[in-house]
Formats: C-alpha cells, sequence, structure tokens
C-alpha cells in the first residue's frame, strides 16, 4: 500500500473505472509482493483473471433521521456477489503457483466465483458444499466437464469432506486466507477513493462471518487514516442461529442454538459454525475496539420486518430495485439474504437507538441480484463417494 493519499491516487488505473472492475482500478495501489519484478508479474495476472468486479454507492433511504447509502457490491459483480473479487485474486495466485487442479469447501457464493473464474483460465474445480444448499447454484456454472460439484448431506462434514478429496488426489487448500484479505483490500481502496474525494459516512455495516471484508478493508484505511481522520465504527451483523463470532468477541450466550441444517439459516451460504478457526477473531476484535464498533445479532422476525415494513410507501425490494438492484425472489421467497442481513441489522440498531440520529451508514449489500436456476444436480453426493472410494 503506497504511504500517502497522494501516491495512492496517482497509483490507481484510471482507464478502469470502479463499476467495471476495482481489481484493475486498483492493482497498482497494494503491493502484494516483496519483489518488485514479482509484484509486477503478480498484477499482470491479475489482468488476466479478472472479468468484472464492480462496486458502486448510492443513498437508499433515511430512517429516523438517520441517513442510509448502499455499498452495492452485487448488481455489478460478474457472479453477482462480492465474491466475484475473491474468484479474480485468488485464481490469479493459483496461476502464480501453477495450481492446475483446485479443490475448495463453500456455501455457495464462494464456490461459484472460483468455479466461474476458474474455469475461464483452464484450471479443474471441485467445490464441496452441503446439498441443501443446491437450489442456490445456477446450473450454468457447472456445465463445463472441469467444474465438478459434490453435496455433502451433513453440512457439519463439509470442511472434512474438502480436506478427504484433496489428500486423497494430491490438490491444494485454496483459498489462502491471505487471499480473502487480499481481495477485500481492494473493496478498500474504492472506500479510500470516495472518502479523499469527500465522502463522509459514520458506520460501516456488512453482514460477517469470518470477517474477512471488513477485516481487509480497514487495513486499507486504517494505513491513510493521518488523511482521513476519524475512521468509521464498523457494525458486524451476525445471524442469531450462527453467530460463532458474535460469540466470541461477546462472550454472550445467545437462545438460537447451532442450527444443524441450513434450512434453518436465514443466509444458507454462511453455514460455518466455526469461522474463527481461520484466526480472523483477534484482528477483528481490533477493528472493532479501533473504530468504537459493534456487533448485532438478527433474526427470523428481523428480517421479516425488512420486507413487511414500507419506506416513504414502498416495499425495501422496491426501494432497492428503483435504485437498480432487482433483489431476486423465488416462489415468494428472497433466494440470497446475505446482503439484505446488513440493512436488517442496521434497521434494528437505529430503531433501539444505538444509531444515533443524524448518523450516516453505509451498508455493504455484498448479494442478492444473482439469478440461480436452482436445478444443478451434483456430479457425486460425498457419501456415496467415499463408499465407493
Amino acid at each position: 500500500m503506497n504511504s500517502s493519499a497522494s501516491e495512492f491516487l496517482s497509483a490507481i488505473d484510471r482507464r478502469h473505472s470502479g463499476e467495471q472492475s476495482v481489481v484493475l482500478r486498483y492493482r497498482n495501489c497494494l503491493r502484494f509482493e516483496e519483489s518488485p519484478a514479482d509484484n509486477e508479474d503478480f498484477k499482470g495476472l491479475l489482468e488476466r483473471t479478472s472479468i468484472r468486479e464492480g462496486l458502486r454507492i448510492f443513498p437508499l433511504l433515511t430512517y429516523r433521521d438517520v441517513e442510509i447509502l448502499v455499498l452495492d457490491e452485487t448488481s455489478l459483480m460478474h457472479t453477482h456477489t462480492l465474491k466475484s473479487i475473491d474468484g479474480a485474486v485468488s485464481i490469479a495466485r493459483c496461476l502464480q503457483r501453477g495450481y492446475r487442479r483446485i479443490a475448495f469447501e463453500s456455501g455457495g457464493n464462494t464456490g461459484t466465483a472460483l468455479s466461474v473464474y476458474g474455469r475461464r483460465v483452464g484450471l479443474e474445480t471441485f467445490l464441496v458444499l452441503p446439498g441443501e444448499n443446491l437450489s442456490l447454484l445456477d446450473s450454468a456454472v457447472f456445465e463445463a466437464p472441469t467444474s465438478h460439484l459434490i453435496a455433502v448431506r451433513d453440512r457439519s462434514r463439509v470442511k472434512q469432506v474438502s480436506s478427504e478429496l484433496r489428500e486423497r488426489d494430491g490438490l491444494p487448500k485454496v483459498p489462502q486466507p491471505e487471499w480473502r484479505l487480499e481481495a477485500s483490500m481492494f473493496i478498500g481502496c474504492y472506500l479510500l477513493e470516495a472518502m479523499l474525494e469527500g465522502l463522509q459516512f459514520d458506520i460501516l455495516a456488512q453482514t460477517i462471518s469470518a470477517a474477512f471484508a471488513p477485516i481487509g478493508i480497514y487495513r486499507v484505511l486504517r494505513r491513510q487514516q493521518p488523511d482521513l481522520g476519524r475512521l468509521p465504527s464498523f457494525l458486524g451483523v451476525q445471524q442469531a442461529p450462527n453467530c460463532p463470532m458474535y460469540r466470541a468477541l461477546r462472550g454472550a450466550e445467545t437462545d438460537a442454538g447451532e442450527a444443524g441444517s441450513t434450512g434453518r439459516l436465514l443466509t444458507r451460504v454462511m453455514y460455518d459454525a466455526s469461522p474463527q478457526s481461520y484466526g480472523t477473531v483477534e484482528e477483528l476484535r481490533g477493528v472493532l475496539d479501533e473504530t468504537a464498533g459493534d456487533l448485532t445479532l438478527v433474526d427470523s422476525a428481523d428480517f421479516g420486518h425488512l420486507l413487511e415494513d414500507e419506506f416513504d410507501g414502498a416495499g425495501i425490494l422496491s426501494v432497492l430495485a428503483g435504485a437498480g438492484v432487482n433483489i431476486f425472489v423465488r416462489d415468494g421467497e428472497v433466494v440470497e439474504t446475505t446482503g439484505l442481513l446488513a440493512l436488517t441489522g442496521t434497521l434494528k440498531e437505529i430503531t433501539a437507538g444505538r444509531i444515533a440520529a443524524g448518523s450516516r451508514v453505509l451498508v455493504c449489500l455484498t448479494s442478492g441480484t444473482g439469478r440461480p436456476d436452482g436445478t444443478v444436480v451434483p456430479e457425486a453426493w460425498a457419501e456415496e463417494w467415499e463408499m465407493a472410494g
């Protein structure tokens, strides 16, 4: 990362807009390797893997005298989630290491991005995911013979099955935690540029699992704090049925218990009951401490209020559609809810008086506009695959 605001701004590749690709626009603003030659080589790989990783910010509504802005991380992304950035960065790292075949576990969004971005550059990919999440996928992603899909009936065994597959076939573990943080730093660069140009907000809100996104974002903003002044507080939102980071950092018990099925979850892609195993707890704690931030939980009743309430006479999905964000609804239900949970948590905190009137909140809308057909058939079910092996 460059050391001053002027150096950062001069390193931006203005041939590419943030709405087109933050990977291409900011790749020269970040240092990925100690060796200048290796650093240039990796940036060249990012040019090869990038497809479309676009962001934009727009005002959404004012609620109880709190202005809510949206960081749109869904409608301009190639795979319609912020994980498109992870796809570009992680697949570039795989090319750098000479990997030709890779395996990974996912609830859906990361796995889709790695499958799509990997296929584009000729990698063979193996995605392991909970079988209950098959309806979240688009069958077109797995039409190529090199894009494999293995479903697991017991979601608590997804990581185990993925590990067994890698061990059996000698495949590398991807993505590495640091790659995820690198991906999130591109979002930090987008926000940094906007803030240097006058964007002001008091709170950044996002739905979290392992919290790679806020950690990467604040790594960037922290380095430019002399130019920015006080950093916005971070509000992390977790779903009550699966909130291990909340438990770890707040030392609090919830009455929800652990969801044995992803069907009980508000966002099924965040199925992991132990995301703290990635080693991000302490760095997230640091973000919360230095920004006077907080964590909050949302449940099905909270989410129901978001969808049922009206804002200036319109439902939230209509308000978003008016801003060009068309959340996908199938059979009367929102298919991918992760991004909307951040908005749910924000409204809950405003209603409770924990976000003061007059504040400005930037809500990260990480997903929702994808249109998966939900008809994908896995290549194998893990249980049968293990018996056959």
